[in-house]
């Protein structure tokens, strides 16, 4: 693909931290600063694994002052801010996004719940029409209220064996009869939808399967700021189609989306139609918000090969391997100071003795120590996100910050 538009690498990351929220965008503490952070992003991963608070809660806290584990997923539901659907995975996404995933729900949203609740609705007629009878009635539901109810609690073997009232509840999200009211210690309570998203967008037609590759694909370069046109299958997750028709292409073509290739950089980058422009704006301003600690599923961290091409930065999750096979630790984060990844740690929050417990830090070639004052500044921050009272570094050092000032 042919480009006309070329930046430095410098300029590519300036750029993608401002599409991201992790540059410029100074936004206020606490309920507010979610608020408005969540509408730019416009989608949160979420993950359900509470290390150091939840994926979604790191996401926030790099870019929200004041904010604590817990806080955003439960504004989100309660003020009605987003819907929990699929958005690369499992994501809570801006509510106004509802119409274009309708569309998903419609045809088929994840294949695999479909086909169970399928296989359900074969081996037990009606247990869905019971499901959704028993939520219009009760309100707000979760599995284990169900269980008290006694509603279709027969076993039912798919992929595991599970009860099929589980297999239902999967099933309505996932077609879009239910959807997710609130969570409690992150336990999903499924309502009717009609009663969740607001009527104007319930009634609003969902795009066709083709405008629906094409407005998901720029949700995603909206999301992600510099999206890959090549490798990066995680980036790509759930945009299969579009990228096999290559929209990304004609989207070019159209001008609504820009190309951008990167010096040094072989794979060009899908960004969004002012992108040039909005860099022209970036370039020569200053962002003080110091190192900052970022979540696994950070939408900066999507797109894998970019981070090692783009970012020089090589980055795996290492939750799901076994612990012989780990380099750097089992929830590790990576540690971003101005424009590039200083370091990364592995941690534990006990809640218990409001501990954090900085099991492992690793600095980058030419990166930043674990004694610097702004990594000092930083895990004080991050203590105070956590609701501790003490860290322990990893040669046993115990350190209780003074916490009782202002920001963040």
């Amino acid at each position: 693909m042919a480009s006309d538009v070329t930046w430095s690498i410098e300029q590519a990351r300036l750029y993608q931290l401002a599409a991201v929220g992790l540059h410029g965008a100074a936004y206020p503490p606490g309920d507010e600063g979610i608020r408005r952070c969540f509408r730019d992003l416009s989608c949160l991963q979420l993950d359900p694994l509470p290390v150091l608070g939840r994926n979604h809660d790191l996401v926030i806290q790099a870019r929200v002052p004041e904010t604590h584990p817990g806080e955003a997923l439960d504004l989100i539901h309660r003020e009605r801010l987003g819907f929990e659907y699929w958005d690369k995975m499992l994501c809570a996404v801006a509510i106004e996004w509802f119409p274009l995933l309708r569309s998903l729900m419609e045809r088929s949203g994840d294949a695999w719940i479909r086909r169970r609740g399928e296989q359900l609705e074969r081996d037990a007629q009606g247990t869905l029409a019971a499901e959704t009878g028993a939520v219009r009635e009760h309100g707000p539901t979760s599995s284990r209220d169900l269980a008290a109810l006694g509603v279709a609690q027969r076993d039912h073997r798919g992929w595991k064996s599970t009860k099929a009232a589980n297999v239902a509840l999967e099933a309505l999200w996932n077609s879009g009869v239910l959807s997710v009211s609130h969570r409690r210690n992150f336990r999903r309570y499924f309502d009717l939808a009609e009663r969740i998203i607001p009527e104007t967008l319930r009634n609003e037609a969902p795009p066709s399967p083709e405008e629906y590759s094409r407005k998901a694909l720029l949700k995603r370069v909206r999301t992600v700021g510099l999206l890959p046109a090549r490798g990066s299958p995680d980036a790509w997750t759930a945009l299969r189609d579009a990228r096999r028709q290559q929209v990304a292409a004609r989207l070019v073509g159209e001008g609504h989306l820009e190309e951008i290739r990167v010096d040094g950089v072989r794979t060009p980058y899908f960004a969004a139609s002012d992108a040039s422009e909005r860099l022209s704006r970036l370039e020569g301003s200053d962002d003080d918000r110091g190192v900052r600690f970022i979540a696994p599923l950070d939408p900066l961290m999507w797109a894998r090969d970019s981070l090692r091409q783009l970012w020089a930065f090589d980055y795996v999750w290492e939750v799901y391997k076994p612990a012989a096979k780990r380099t750097y630790g089992y929830y590790v984060l990576p540690v971003l100071k101005d424009r590039r990844f200083v370091a990364r740690f592995d941690g534990r929050f006990d809640r218990e003795e409001a501990t954090l417990r900085v099991l492992s830090y690793h600095p980058e070639p030419d990166g930043v120590p674990v004694d610097d004052p702004e990594v000092r500044a930083a895990f004080a921050r991050f203590l105070r996100y956590l609701g501790g009272a003490q860290i322990e570094f990893p040669a046993g050092e115990r350190w209780a910050p003074d916490l009782s000032g202002e920001g963040h």
